[in-house]
């Protein structure tokens, strides 16, 4: 009986062992997609307290870029932080105007990409942004939304105390 409960003993410490492993194996490998991904993504910009920067809450939880992309480049106000980003409408620098609000919802369209948007397409059921100052090279802006899953109409991200600040010309 020791003998059986020896040799069950050793091939449950291996069983353990080897998943423990895999999963270390898998982190790795997120941790080398994720790379390879910032690595082919040209252009993006590390956030910093007085250059590029956008922040938000999704569903209550922080939320801070550690890269932009310039808006010239994509059409867009786009933050990400790893697998989640919030993406907002730009146009060009002339329409970047202090005091100017932007109804965001069908005709002027949010993204957002991550743990919370994963699993449905999303609609933006009502938000606004807000340019709050603006100068020969920077602007700077507040946002909020709301997001309904297509799919399931009780399912909704909220995004609060949103934040952003662009380059507007090159230095």
């Amino acid at each position: 009986m020791k003998k059986v409960f020896f040799v069950l003993s050793i091939t449950l410490i291996n069983i353990l062992l080897s998943c423990n492993s895999a999963q270390n194996d898998a982190q790795k490998q997120a941790q080398q997609i994720q790379e390879a991904v910032k690595q082919n993504t040209p252009g993006s910009i590390p956030t910093s307290a007085d250059g590029y920067s956008m922040r938000a809450k999704i569903n209550g939880k922080d939320w801070i870029a550690d890269a932009m992309m310039p808006p010239q480049a994509t059409g867009r106000i786009t933050g990400d932080n790893n697998d989640a980003g919030i993406g907002l409408p730009y146009y060009d620098k002339r329409n970047m105007v202090a005091g100017k609000k932007i109804k965001l919802g069908e005709d002027e369209a949010v993204d957002i990409t991550g743990n919370d948007a994963k699993g449905s397409l999303w609609a933006t059921a009502d938000g606004e942004m807000e340019i709050t100052k603006v100068d020969d090279k920077w602007a700077e802006g507040t946002f909020y939304f709301t997001l309904r899953s297509m799919s399931n109409s009780d399912k909704t991200i909220k995004v609060t105390d949103g934040f952003f600040r662009i380059l507007l010309s090159e230095k």
